[in-house]
């Protein structure tokens, strides 16, 4: 009864935080978002008491640490979002991940769409932004959502999770099809570093397809790969040419251009806030999602890394490198080459992206608690049986 309890739960959590990505203009009462938060932290208690002989020294610790840094933030700052995702991820222990996923997808997909939709036929706004890369000047649509960026990654984090819960059943077509719904979600977003990010997904996941069937050296060499490690290595990465960047070379100039200046901004943030174990509670950033108009002052830290070095600090970093690599090293102790590529791509897309923490978008943080060994089944998806599967 419990899993049902957190699914549903989860399922309106999903629905609240994804609508508020979306222009739609709905005032949820906080009551309410304040009972389903209070249910998760019941479903957070409950499971983890039940199932606390089975729980693995790293990932308690790991959970005990997540949830401690949750609490901080809340009453030192009043936010609430990594206490969320803590509570989310030990509630969703020993819960199967494919009834997740098949949530995450279905609820995602279906509001993505109902923006899409009401955004071209005039019921809700759909913002453009005018932008020149190079010569020839773009409008970028964010298709109902805040921005053209976050609509992307929607589309991203919803074609991820569904390879997730598909597995080794992937075909060809299916990876084919995800890249003709990148090429036309592009063309209106121009979201050029995500698109990247996408399109390495894909590839990797066409030649793991094809070694998987074959016994190729290759193959059992990437099995060695310590993907577990790439997190920290991207973050690094990222700090150390954000913190070299300097505007009078030539080649850094022209990254940061690429990269939508990112360095230039991360630079100017490390400047402001510096590198703190509990980040900086004066951290403030200047979206872009109003309506179109670019404020001259736009500060936006879309690396995660950086946002979060910043916001929260070195410690949540350190907590969150662990419990990813914890996931990579849970897939590989069970042979699920195929989640490697998810958990590296999703390590690299962190680089220029920042949606870590935000379970609207991002589920593989559940991938350290939720039952994985369902996703290997080839099962019908729903069954009409299942308690659980009715009440979701």
């Amino acid at each position: 009864m419990s899993e049902a309890l957190y699914l549903a739960c989860f399922t309106c959590y999903l629905i609240f935080f994804y609508l508020q990505t979306t222009t739609f203009s709905l005032d949820i009462p906080e009551a309410v978002v304040s009972l389903v938060r209070g249910v998760l932290f019941f479903c957070f208690v409950y499971r983890l008491y039940s199932f606390r002989t089975e729980i693995k020294l790293p990932a308690a610790a790991a959970l005990a640490a997540f949830f401690g840094l949750g609490v901080f933030f809340f009453t030192a700052r009043g936010d609430l979002m990594v206490l969320d995702a803590a509570l989310i991820t030990g509630g969703a222990y020993k819960v199967s991940f494919k009834r997740i996923g098949i949530l995450y997808v279905f609820t995602g997909a279906f509001i993505s769409l109902l923006a899409l939709v009401c955004s071209q036929t005039g019921i809700i706004v759909d913002y453009t932004f005018l932008t020149n890369y190079g010569e020839q000047e773009n409008i970028r649509h964010s298709l109902g959502i805040i921005y053209p960026t976050d609509c992307f990654a929607h589309i991203f984090y919803l074609v991820v999770t569904y390879f997730i819960i598909r597995w080794k059943r992937v075909t060809y077509v299916e990876i084919v099809g995800a890249g003709v719904i990148f090429g036309v979600f592009y063309y209106f977003t121009s979201a050029r570093a995500d698109m990247a990010g996408a399109l390495l997904m894909l590839v990797l996941m066409a030649v793991v397809k094809l070694l998987s069937g074959k016994g190729h050296g290759l193959k059992d060499a990437a099995k060695k790969v310590y993907s577990w490690i790439l997190m920290p290595v991207c973050a690094v990465f990222i700090f150390v040419i954000t913190y070299l960047y300097d505007p009078n070379n030539a080649f850094m100039y022209k990254l940061d251009f690429m990269t939508s200046y990112r360095l230039s901004l991360g630079k100017t943030g490390m400047d402001l806030y510096g590198f703190k174990l509990l980040g900086a509670p004066n951290f403030a950033e200047n979206g872009n999602a109003n309506g179109g108009i670019r404020n001259y002052a736009y500060v936006f830290y879309d690396s995660a890394y950086v946002k979060y070095l910043f916001k929260y600090g070195i410690l949540l970093l350190i907590v969150l490198f662990v419990i990813y690599a914890l996931i990579g090293l849970r897939l590989k102790s069970q042979n699920m080459f195929y989640g490697m590529v998810f958990i590296s791509v999703i390590a690299l897309s962190f680089v220029i992206e920042h949606h870590m923490l935000e379970l609207s978008y991002n589920i593989t943080l559940l991938l350290l608690t939720a039952d994985i060994s369902t996703i290997l089944q080839s099962s019908p998806y729903i069954n009409k049986n299942n308690k659980n599967d009715i009440m979701a």
